[in-house]
């Protein structure tokens, strides 16, 4: 009776989720989704099995040299097909790379997107979500609703990657934990099953609009009802989810830590024990922690060395997205230079600190500078010689850096809250990057920029 009403909230659960979609930020009616795909299955997610509308939003998609296309609902999907699957060895096929531009709503150039990744706005099949926009100022101005950080498409595609183990254990946990089970009750219940056993489908996508054509289940399904059904058949009946990544260690011990409330705990106890010389961000990959806790641990019983393994991997993970250290600004903090509150604008902050002790907060390098040298414009009787401290915010890593030290992108079309900037980085390395992303003209070091330089910035 118990697992009677269990199965029965599976659906109801299930049910609910999906005839509620328009409450998701990546959906739109499929009225407004353009689907490049013609085939019988265009409505779904080659890869996964998705309704395409439903994450449109976050849609990718590849155009073959053929004239075909295939249209994926998450630069994840992307990945898998392009690292793993149907488009593995075969990117000289590919005629351009597309991704939807979230204000219109149209398909653009993915190579020339500008990618909000990280924002509080949740992704599709990713814990890092990731949209993009034709304008950078769209970009923008997502980002300062929502955070996140602005990249170019390989940027983003390479956190994806990086990302994909982790995020191919939320999917699974997400699949295992209610519809697999789910789609095992309504396949058994509801569905023509000597008619589906017979499917052959060469995609997730292909296997979803068979069933639902070809009517098999019963009339009234939704489309949640459908995905869970062929998830049931298509992973675990079939087997395709472990032929896939059952052998994938790294999968395995996100997985297993994802079940285990304590595996990372116990794997963190272990480093501290006997293998604190471990450093984890010294690892560049999965493959070079194990090695590396074979060289320094051998004697370690398997269940320990693999949690160890775990906890240095998701240590290794989580900085890939950097953990900033930025420019603490107070809530009441205004700009000198235009008067703006400088804490709505946290990614762009700078501050100068004088030789009298007194502070300033900026919204953008650009107001810095024009203070530095026109502090009696705004009513101070300051010099540049006054400037003591001079901080600036790190681009990429929002970190708090030494302006006299950064080095300035002049001219870029990336603009901050009072438009043209001077784009500030901790390395030559990253604004030489950032210049040849975003068409930047000038590389600027502090002494190198002057007063007539900064205020043309505004003309």
């Amino acid at each position: 009776m118990f697992k009677k009403l269990l199965m029965s909230l599976l659906i109801a659960i299930t049910t609910f989720a999906y005839a509620n979609p328009n409450k998701m930020f990546q959906t739109v009616d499929v009225k407004e989704a353009t689907l490049l795909q013609t085939t019988k299955d265009k409505l779904y997610c080659p890869n996964c099995g998705m309704h395409l509308p439903k994450f449109y939003k976050t849609n990718h998609a590849v155009k073959l040299k053929d004239g075909t296309y295939r249209q994926y609902c998450s630069i994840y999907c992307l990945v898998e097909e392009m690292e793993l699957t149907v488009l593995k060895g075969k990117h000289d096929t590919i005629k351009e790379i597309l991704v939807v531009d979230v204000p219109s709503l149209k398909f653009i150039d993915a190579k020339k997107a500008y990618y909000v990744v990280g924002s509080s706005v949740k992704g599709t099949m990713t814990m890092t979500s990731k949209y993009a926009f034709e304008k950078v100022e769209d970009a923008i101005t997502f980002m300062n609703t929502y955070g996140g950080e602005v990249k170019s498409f390989d940027e983003a595609y390479k956190i994806a990657l990086l990302d994909f183990a982790k995020d191919t254990a939320l999917v699974y946990d997400n699949r295992s934990t209610m519809m697999y089970k789910n789609g095992e009750k309504l396949y058994n219940t509801k569905c023509n099953k000597e008619a589906i056993d017979k499917i052959d489908a060469h995609t997730m996508g292909e296997m979803k609009a068979i069933i639902g054509q070809e009517k098999l289940c019963e009339d009234g399904l939704n489309d949640g009802q459908l995905q869970a059904i062929m998830l049931y058949i298509w992973d675990v009946k079939l087997n395709n989810f472990n032929k896939m990544y059952g052998e994938n260690e790294e999968i395995s011990i996100y997985i297993k830590s994802r079940k285990d409330a304590d595996f990372l705990k116990r794997g963190e106890n272990i480093h501290q024990r006997v293998c604190k010389k471990l450093d984890a961000t010294s690892f560049k990959s999965f493959d070079e922690i194990k090695k590396g806790v074979e060289a320094t641990c051998p004697k370690l019983k398997d269940e320990d060395k693999l949690s160890l393994i775990g906890y240095l991997n998701h240590v290794r993970s989580g900085n890939q997205m950097h953990k900033s250290t930025p420019i603490v600004v107070p809530s009441d903090a205004k700009c000198p230079v235009c008067g703006m509150f400088v804490a709505k604008y946290p990614k762009w902050a700078a501050y100068t600190k004088l030789k009298d002790g007194k502070e300033f907060f900026y919204d953008g390098t650009k107001d810095m500078f024009k203070f530095i040298f026109e502090a009696k414009s705004y009513s101070h009787n300051y010099t540049k010689d006054d400037f003591d401290i001079i901080s600036v915010s790190d681009y990429y890593t929002l970190d708090k850096i030494d302006g006299k030290q950064a080095f300035y992108v002049l001219g870029s079309n990336v603009y901050g809250p009072m438009g043209k900037e001077l784009i500030p980085f901790k390395t030559k390395e990253d604004a030489e990057n950032f210049s040849k992303n975003y068409q930047g003209k000038q590389i600027l070091k502090f002494e190198e920029i002057t007063k007539d330089l900064v205020f043309a910035l505004d003309k």
